[in-house]
């Protein structure tokens, strides 16, 4: 495979990685009654998503009841809410900047109820409270009925009492830096295929990269840099890229599936005279000839 092949791959995975992030997306899904959702960030943040149109008179008066939510969930932390619209449902989220204290263990107390108590004032008789979390180690209790879900959820109202959330989150980073030394793995297998003049070498060295890529691409998709930020190790825009760093497996991970099938082809297809090495003879011009 020519250097200009294997940029198209890398440029395709690139393009693939795109829009896989493009169809991403919280859920706008209209639901009955009102329903607070809040999501620990891993960089010490959390949102707070009111999603209560029907009964109330303006966006303003939700944004109101959000903020208030937001506050009494993470008091002493600065809250600013806003207007959001997802998949055609407008509703208030308040963003909220030191919700917690990061570190090696992260406890949390989201008492619900005082909210609930004003959503019900409003004419609110039902709804819910969701809850998510960053990708790090964690429990939840109480746990909701039946909740084997990804995302633990409490229906409120109609004898059923707001929850009180106690969350214990104990961040492992030394996830994230296993899924950068496969990345490493990648890039150190693919520069040892493009240049092996051995076949046997190169299709080894190719497979060793799209095992590790593989392996790298699922930490990404667990979000394992989550827990950099939980820890207090990284932030903002550094965590940022350090939580995307790993998806660089996916574009590596062409290239070295190009490199394993010209190094396979070479090995099946192409004769080599017993000699499957290539070696370069001495002198000028460095013509190849077949190695002992």
């Amino acid at each position: 495979m020519s250097v200009r092949g294997a940029g198209r791959l890398a440029v395709l995975g690139v393009l693939v990685l795109l829009a896989l992030s493009a169809c991403g997306g919280g859920g706008g899904r209209a639901l009955p009654g009102a329903w607070l959702d809040i999501a620990v960030m891993p960089d010490g943040g959390a949102q707070v998503d009111l999603r209560a149109a029907g009964r109330l008179r303006s966006d303003a008066e939700v944004r109101d009841l959000a903020e208030a939510a937001a506050r009494e969930l993470f008091p002493g932390a600065a809250v600013r809410a806003r207007t959001v619209t997802s998949r055609g449902y407008p509703f208030a989220r308040a963003e909220v900047t030191g919700a917690y204290r990061p570190g090696r263990r992260v406890p949390l107390r989201l008492d619900t109820a005082r909210a609930w108590r004003r959503l019900a004032g409003r004419g609110f008789d039902e709804g819910g409270v969701r809850l998510w979390l960053p990708s790090v180690p964690a429990t939840v209790r109480p746990r909701p009925p039946g909740g084997a879900s990804g995302v633990p959820e409490w229906a409120v109202g109609r004898g059923r009492p707001a929850p009180v959330v106690r969350v214990e989150m104990r961040p492992r980073p030394v996830r994230w830096f296993g899924a950068a030394v496969l990345l490493a793995l990648v890039v150190a297998g693919i520069a040892v295929s493009a240049a092996a003049r051995c076949r046997p070498v190169a299709a080894a060295a190719a497979g060793v990269s799209i095992v590790c890529a593989v392996v790298t691409v699922s930490a990404a998709a667990g979000r394992q840099g989550d827990n950099l930020g939980v820890a207090g190790v990284l932030g903002g825009r550094v965590l940022a890229v350090a939580s995307s760093a790993p998806l660089a497996g996916l574009p590596l991970g062409l290239v070295a599936a190009a490199l394993f099938v010209r190094a396979l082809r070479l090995l099946l297809l192409v004769p080599t005279a017993g000699a499957p090495c290539i070696a370069r003879r001495p002198g000028r011009g460095g013509a190849r000839t077949p190695g002992r």
